[in-house]
């Protein structure tokens, strides 16, 4: 039995205490009352009045004690609310670790199998991780279920030995599989003393996460508590900036494509990239706010070069291109400037694709009739962007930086040169990017992509920098 069942049967015998204990008092009260009272109306109006009251009293503590539960229906682990409660309650946090595990498949799981398989599954997930825990002599170690494929746990143990247990543990899911279905594992940990703040030691753990699965993107080391505020202020008081990156068409040579590089500046922490900062912005659900916030600063920035015949390339958020009022946002902000958006590529990129991708189709193709292009970024990467290609209308792909690094591996270097073919049957350009050498350029050139970006084409630059250049 898991140590949150074992607590939730106390919960629960705790609250029929509290049921029975007044009964046996009332017991006593109706004895002593006709004892002491020979008149009958006087008992009767006792029971009247008291039975109503404990049978109200029996319901609350019935209604209360389903909807005070300490487990979640699903995995029987704990809820979010109370694994985070003790969490905090964790008095020796210096010799304690809080952990992220995270069933990295667990969207395929729930397409493949169905909700229904994906939670029993779930459950039987927690039910291996405790008993793993005990076999290793860990007891009554509290696992709580985060949300999704997300369970938090905290145990006192080294941050070292636990990363050594929990990597067996996660080898041993891959190669035996729960209910004859594969499941891939993450996990991440940090001494439970990170921050006084739970919420903050929970982020930093999402961080790390996303930093084992990718780590091409160091984030500085800054608190979250002090980097979340860093965003807000930047949001607050336009402490954004942007950096542009030119790219040159292959066939003429000439710089065509300006791709914009969204950066935040901090006074105590100099600039940090939208890069560094999109998972605390995504974690907290601000991707709409600074993508509108991204915007009006852009375009009376390259009002200058709106004349030039330039495409203008920005990341945005899928969730703010879904938004409907960041598209109503979004159009009137450029009719008020009166800048048409032909000149501007919405670049995308998301790891599992949209559920609802009708829909999706029906907001890209409301965004072109307006004038926008539609590009993916990272194509071919470890993302949707090859489900994308085949249900959406995109304008552009951006190969993923893998094809680059591999271009001289054989494999790699074919399977680029078929899906090069694939788009521009698709009638889809193309744009192979890093390319930081000159016998590099010449070998993505040999390719016939659309476009090349790199550093040996230009660094990113300023904008009087970008307008010398154009010159």
């Amino acid at each position: 039995m898991l140590y949150s069942e074992i607590k939730e049967r106390e919960n629960r015998f705790i609250i029929a205490l509290k049921i029975v204990f007044p009964f046996f008092i009332l017991i006593v009260i109706f004895f002593y009352a006709f004892t002491i009272f020979n008149n009958n109306i006087n008992n009767f109006v006792l029971l009247v009045l008291l039975i109503p009251i404990y049978v109200y009293y029996i319901f609350y503590l019935i209604y209360n004690g389903y909807k005070r539960t300490l487990i979640d229906f699903t995995t029987k682990a704990f809820i979010r609310k109370e694994i985070v409660a003790k969490i905090a309650k964790v008095k020796d946090k210096k010799n304690n670790t809080v952990i992220l595990l995270h069933v990295d498949n667990i969207a395929d799981i729930n397409e493949r199998y169905g909700i229904s398989n994906s939670d029993q599954l779930l459950k039987s997930l927690t039910q291996k991780l405790d008993e793993f825990l005990k076999s290793y002599r860990f007891k009554n170690i509290p696992i709580g279920r985060f949300g999704g494929g997300n369970f938090l746990l905290v145990i006192k143990h080294s941050k070292k030995e636990l990363t050594h247990l929990l990597t067996i543990f996660s080898k041993e899911l891959k190669n035996k599989g729960i209910n004859n279905i594969e499941v891939k594992i993450e996990f991440s940990l940090i001494e439970a003393d990170y921050d006084q703040n739970v919420k903050n030691t929970i982020e930093q753990l999402f961080i790390l996460l996303a930093e084992n699965k990718k780590s091409d993107l160091e984030l500085p080391n800054i608190k979250p508590d002090i980097f979340e505020q860093i965003v807000e202020d930047a949001l607050k008081n336009n402490q954004i900036f942007f950096k542009y990156q030119p790219s040159i068409n292959v066939e003429t040579q000439k710089i065509e494509i300006l791709e914009v590089l969204t950066k935040i500046y901090s006074k105590e922490n100099g600039s940090l990239s939208k890069g560094q900062i999109e998972r605390i912005v995504n974690y907290a659900g601000r991707e709409k706010d600074f993508d509108e916030k991204i915007f009006p600063i852009l375009l009376d920035e390259i009002y200058p070069l709106l004349d030039k015949n330039i495409l203008f390339s920005i990341d945005i958020s899928p969730v703010s291109l879904r938004n409907n009022s960041f598209k109503v946002y979004l159009l009137n902000l450029f009719r008020q400037k009166k800048i048409n958006p032909n000149q501007f590529i919405l670049e995308i990129s998301e790891i599992n694709s949209y559920e609802d991708m009708n829909r999706f189709r029906e907001i890209i193709v409301s965004y072109k009739k307006e004038g926008f292009k539609i590009a993916l970024s990272n194509f071919g990467g470890n993302n949707c962007s090859l489900e994308y290609i085949k249900h959406l209308p995109i304008d552009m792909v951006k190969f993923d930086i893998e094809f680059t690094k591999k271009i001289e591996d054989e494999r790699q270097g074919k399977i680029l040169e078929l899906y090069l073919e694939l788009v521009k049957t698709l009638h889809v350009k193309s744009m192979i990017k890093f390319a930081d050498k000159e016998l590099l350029f010449e070998k993505i050139k040999a390719l016939k992509p659309d476009f090349i970006q790199g550093f040996f084409i230009s660094k990113p630059k300023n904008l009087e920098q970008i307008v010398g250049e154009l010159e």
